[in-house]
């Protein structure tokens, strides 16, 4: 079943159904900036006049084919009254929908807050024509806390990769360097949303900010992607290192926030005393 039938069966459903009042399509199907490919999912979302009632029938389901597996992330055992509720559904034959059912009360909020938006259904007359674009998506500028946060737990992790490493625990040290990463790539983002104006969409898990970086600097990011073994843990918690420290001073001075120079040196120095101590 192609996206195109999902919608279709979708569509109808919901103008047949007096409970569903407004449907709306999100995500990539309506993003201008993506290039469309046989992966994509359908994320709807149906404002109802009764969530819990619309959970209960699951009969729109069953027309979309055979359900390989299932998700249902809002559900909580012995809970029977939902103000929120998503089933996101993948189907044998491919296809995956992700259907959000919220109550009529959140539709200009969700609208709001999620500029992937298109309005396929209003029954009502109360959503608007709003044109679907990825200005929620963009990186946004960091505050000073944010900046400051990201930085305080890149270098407070760097000590525990350290420890791991000196323990024997690879697996512990390979977790925190996997923060380190998380925190280098909020850091290359904010670094690429100051060279872009912040108008660059960081994508999923980072995937767009390829695009916008010095080829090497992002294959550098690449390679502390390791293998579980201490030459290579080594070498990508150095290379994090490098790279946040001089990415964080660049978003330090662009965003007019001072850097912590001392710190970061006073941490360095700690690493090689923790590879020469027994705690």
């Amino acid at each position: 079943m192609t996206n195109e039938q999902v919608l279709e069966h979708l569509t109808a459903m919901a103008a047949e159904r007096e409970d569903v009042r407004v449907l709306v399509l999100n995500g990539s199907l309506v993003n201008p900036h993506v290039k469309p490919d046989r992966f994509q999912d359908v994320d709807v979302t149906c404002f109802v006049e009764d969530v819990t009632a619309f959970i209960e029938d699951r009969s729109w389901m069953a027309p979309l084919g055979d359900v390989l597996i299932m998700q249902t992330p809002d559900e909580v055992p012995g809970g029977d009254e939902y103000e929120r509720f998503a089933f996101l559904v993948q189907f044998a034959a491919g296809h995956r929908v992700d259907l959000t059912v919220r109550p009529m009360r959140d539709v200009q909020e969700a609208i709001h807050a999620d500029s992937l938006s298109l309005v396929l259904i209003d029954k009502d007359e109360i959503a608007g024509q709003p044109i679907p674009s990825d200005d929620t998506y963009r990186i946004k500028r960091p505050s000073r806390f944010d900046y400051e946060q990201c930085w305080n737990e890149f270098w407070w992790v760097s000590l525990y990769v350290v420890k791991g490493i000196k323990r024997g625990q690879l697996l512990y040290a390979f977790d925190h360097a996997t923060i380190m990463r998380t925190m280098l790539r909020q850091m290359l983002a904010w670094d690429v949303g100051f060279a872009t104006n912040f108008t660059a969409n960081g994508g999923k898990s980072g995937d767009g900010l390829e695009k916008h970086l010095a080829p090497e600097v992002w294959q550098a990011y690449l390679d502390t992607y390791t293998l579980v073994e201490v030459t290579a843990v080594e070498t990508a918690h150095a290379t994090l290192v490098e790279q946040f420290e001089r990415v964080s001073r660049r978003v330090a001075d662009q965003a007019g926030y001072p850097f912590a120079e001392m710190e970061a040196r006073r941490i360095r120095d700690a690493f090689s005393t923790l590879w020469c101590s027994n705690d």
